[in-house]
């Protein structure tokens, strides 16, 4: 394993290892503060369900590019996809924070 590949594992593992307290505190203080209510609850399920609706778009736009002869590689592929998803999941989140 070369140290371009360890690092790289390393920055997944990280980056999710943050990601995962980061959830973890956030909800932590926001039930200290009686921010888990329904109105959270509602908002939590609307942007998730936008999520996957915004990244099922990007899904098929890049089955239409590979259909066009894009050539696209797996890693790519994912990281776009993810990046898609957790736009829409926090731009979502926005929105319906604003707009509830």
């Amino acid at each position: 394993m070369s140290l371009d590949q360890m690092l790289g594992l390393f920055g997944l593992l990280v980056g999710a290892l943050g990601g995962a307290f980061g959830l973890w505190w956030g909800r932590k203080q926001a039930a200290r503060k009686r921010g888990l209510d329904e109105r959270y609850e509602k908002i939590s399920v609307k942007s998730l369900a936008a999520s996957w609706k915004i990244t099922l778009v990007a899904i098929y736009i890049l089955f239409i590019l590979f259909i066009f002869g894009v050539k696209l590689t797996v890693a790519p592929v994912l990281g776009i996809l993810i990046f898609i998803h957790l736009a829409g999941w926090t731009f979502s989140i926005i929105y319906y924070n604003l707009k509830i």
